[in-house]
């Protein structure tokens, strides 16, 4: 894996462009791939297919979704059919690690 490669997403023209990286562990298993879109109403307006891809596997797996505005960077996680968007790092980094301690202890998440 390496940031080259992970930036190929946002680049038009790129065969990865918009769509979705799968990593497991320190690798990429899967790149390019369609997501299935949340089709909730109360999402916002603002929300285009990226954001609306990262909520729709959130609500269908228990997948731990990144998300990155390709208009503003805005990072946001995804979750059990959740979304915080706009979040800082430091708030992306503290949701990951609290996600992923609770589910090695076979918890609901905070």
């Amino acid at each position: 894996m390496s940031s080259n490669l992970i930036s190929t997403i946002f680049f038009e023209g790129t065969s990865l462009h918009d769509g979705a990286m799968i990593v497991e562990g320190d690798r990429i298993v899967a790149a390019g791939c369609f997501l299935p879109l949340s089709e909730r109403e109360d999402v916002e307006s603002a929300f285009g297919a990226r954001h609306r891809a990262a909520l729709g596997l959130a609500e269908e797996t228990d997948a731990l979704v990144v998300v990155v505005s390709e208009e503003n960077g805005a990072i946001s996680l995804a979750h059990d059919g959740d979304i915080r968007y706009n979040i800082t790092m430091a708030e992306v980094e503290n949701g990951l690690k609290s996600l992923l301690r609770a589910e090695r202890r076979g918890e609901e998440p905070r």
